[in-house]
């Protein structure tokens, strides 16, 4: 018996866990557009150096509070964590 492959996962709500002083409300905003179009969020790491390890202990603190902040904001929404990233670098403004 031939069975159909698995549907594909929703598209998600994507939200970089960066260090910004609004970090919740847009945690908190993503986590309620993922709940109104059915769609999980997904909280990405920006890229820390393995070697740095006090922006890596200030990425898992900010991490740990997005996770609370979506689960609170949008209970029952299916919560992702994203591979990190490169942000682009702001332009010289030579």
């Amino acid at each position: 018996m031939d069975h159909a492959p698995p549907p594909p996962s929703p598209a998600t709500v994507r939200v970089v866990v960066e260090d910004v002083c609004d970090l919740e409300e847009r945690v908190s905003a993503a986590a309620r557009r993922a709940r109104e179009c059915h769609r999980a969020v997904e909280l990405v790491e920006p890229f820390v150096a393995e070697c740095d390890h006090a922006a890596r202990a200030g990425l898992i603190r900010r991490m740990d509070v997005a996770l609370e902040v979506a689960r609170r904001a949008a209970p029952g929404v299916e919560i992702r964590v994203g591979g990190a990233i490169e942000l682009p670098r702001p332009r010289d403004p030579r």
